[in-house]
């Protein structure tokens, strides 16, 4: 896998794309079990109706755990905003019928974030 071009940079990781992939690398003392239950809760929102990149693998590459998922290509509803501020209330409201198909699906299996907070 390639890891020249950088799209994002976030606290304890580095995400990458490499054509079709993105792979996200995790610094090194990430802790493995914070990983596979990311990866874990990624698979089990693949099984809803949402459209979100496609698992595909659970690595590590030089001593650090990276999950790599599908690329989808296209633009962020905040770029989106950017380039285009007279479609704000057109993209807030895109963005709030979004959430609300977020929160209309069922994934039983994954963890409640209240019981996440609550740890």
């Amino acid at each position: 896998m390639n890891l020249n071009k950088i799209i994002a940079v976030r606290t304890s990781k580095t995400i990458y794309r490499d054509g079709d992939l993105v792979i996200k690398v995790f610094d090194e003392n990430y802790s493995k079990a914070n990983v596979l239950n990311e990866a874990l809760n990624h698979a089990r929102v693949e099984e809803t109706s949402l459209n979100i990149p496609k698992l595909m693998e659970v690595t590590m590459m030089d001593g650090k755990w990276a999950i790599v998922t599908e690329y989808i290509k296209g633009k962020t509803l905040a770029v989106l905003m950017q380039e285009h501020p007279e479609k704000m209330e057109e993209y807030l409201e895109f963005f709030v019928d979004l959430q609300m198909s977020v929160h209309a699906q069922k994934a039983p299996m994954l963890n409640k974030l209240k019981d996440k907070m609550s740890r």
